[in-house]
């Protein structure tokens, strides 16, 4: 994430539009200055992984190559890539705390371990583009498209997650104004997001709230009765402003050098189930899984339910190998789960409301069908409770008590929205009553 925030990136940012736009005119040669400009940053951030990177980056050119003239299988070429892209994460995240085993805190192998946040956005990229030509979606295997690809700086941090044909096919080749402007302001929206209201207006308003529940000793009697609630959906809405924020400034920069790379979000917080939700959240990831994780396991086995576990799982342990991440992807794919069926319920009731001559959906439903959007917003909300705690332990915790501080110090609350709610049930059937008796007028 430093990469957004060094002191050289405005110099380098213009020098590079510069000499990309003015002085290169030949794709070869713009390929070339897009890879070193890439990796020169990255190595002035994190030298060793820069090296690791190129390396992994040839290593699974030749791969491919070896596919392509038929010196490995597909399927094994696939598992060779899995193979190499797990012990890739494996180092990359736990090879520091691996290595404090045997080394001390500042010797060099400890020190030079630390390995950028980005990498696994790089590995599944690198995933991507092996599984790819193993389907024949990808024709060709260029070495140095490959590497300006997997390497291309602004989507290293964070994403998206573009696919190899989508950020060459998409590109706009010659200058123009106003992607340039488009580009620009991205940008200004990425950095108000993550410097104004992430880093800024959140620990204003909600530190006491964050910093307070967010304690492994804190005490649940002594905070108001919505403070765990409201933990919840403050650290769901910050990860959206924090994560959308870097695909604005991934988005921007990108449109700066003519490439238009996909979308990542699409008003995730106004959706009606949780299978719309991770349409519109995340979206480069959760295609991702989707295409590679879900289709596969549900072709072959026919089960819808094993692959939404299956694909809700690799998201999770794709953030981090524990418990809490573990207990997130079985929280959404429960819920992924539950509403597929709902949804096949819905579809044969309503065939059998058109056989019997009824309206396919019931008068009632006009009604409680925007029921889905806060239960669908506060059901993700609740799953942060697991994943922004540093124990799976306080996770259960804040959840508990999300349910238990209302009825223990709220009744009065729960007495008052009970009332409503019935007074809008009795509104709604004298209404339908009414209707019901009310004289027919001549046509």
């Amino acid at each position: 994430m430093k990469i957004y925030f060094t002191l050289y990136l405005i110099p380098v940012v213009v020098f590079s539009l510069l000499a990309f736009w003015l002085l290169l005119r030949k794709e070869t040669h713009r390929l070339v200055f897009m890879l070193v400009v890439s990796v020169g940053v990255l190595a002035a951030l994190h030298p060793i992984f820069a090296g690791i990177a190129l390396g992994l980056v040839v290593v699974t050119h030749q791969l491919v190559e070896a596919m392509r003239r038929q010196k490995l299988r597909g399927a094994r070429t696939v598992l060779i890539a899995v193979v190499l892209a797990l012990v890739t994460l494996g180092i990359g995240k736990y090879g520091r705390d691996g290595a404090l085993v045997f080394w001390n805190e500042g010797d060099w192998v400890v020190t030079h371990l630390i390995m950028p946040l980005g990498i696994s956005y790089f590995v599944f990229r690198m995933l991507q583009y092996v599984f790819d030509c193993a389907r024949g979606v990808i024709k060709e295997n260029d070495l140095l498209r490959l590497a300006a690809f997997i390497m291309w700086i602004p989507t290293f941090p964070a994403g998206p997650l573009e696919t190899y044909q989508g950020f060459y096919e998409k590109r706009t080749v010659g200058f123009d104004r106003q992607e340039f402007y488009y580009g620009v302001r991205r940008i200004a929206l990425g950095y108000f997001k993550k410097v104004f209201v992430v880093d800024f207006m959140f620990p204003i308003f909600f530190g006491d709230i964050t910093s307070t529940i967010g304690r492994t000793d804190f005490n649940a009697n002594e905070v108001a009765w919505w403070w765990p609630l409201a933990y919840c959906i403050i650290v769901f809405v910050r990860a959206y402003f924090d994560l959308s924020a870097y695909t604005d400034l991934a988005v921007g920069f990108s449109r700066l050098f003519g490439f238009r790379i996909m979308e990542n979000f699409h008003f995730p917080f106004w959706q009606k189930n949780l299978s719309d939700f991770w349409h519109s959240w995340h979206i480069s990831l959760s295609t991702w899984v989707r295409n590679n994780v879900y289709f596969p396991v549900f072709g072959l086995t026919r089960k819808t339910w094993l692959g939404l576990y299956a694909s809700m799982l690799v998201m999770g342990l794709w953030h981090a190998v524990d418990l809490n991440w573990t207990f997130w992807g079985l929280w959404h794919g429960t819920g992924l789960v539950v509403v597929a069926r709902w949804e096949r319920w819905k579809r044969a009731r309503r065939k059998k409301r058109k056989k019997a001559g009824l309206p396919p959906a019931a008068s009632y439903e006009r009604y409680t069908k925007w029921l889905g959007y806060p239960v669908t917003f506060l059901y993700v909300a609740l799953g942060y409770a697991f994943v922004s705690t540093a124990s799976f332990e306080q996770g259960l915790k804040i959840a508990y008590n999300v349910f238990r501080l209302p009825l223990q110090q709220a009744p009065g609350v729960l007495l008052v929205a009970a009332a409503v709610a019935l007074a809008l049930v009795l509104v709604v059937a004298v209404a339908r009553l009414w209707r019901s008796q009310s004289p027919r007028r001549d046509p």
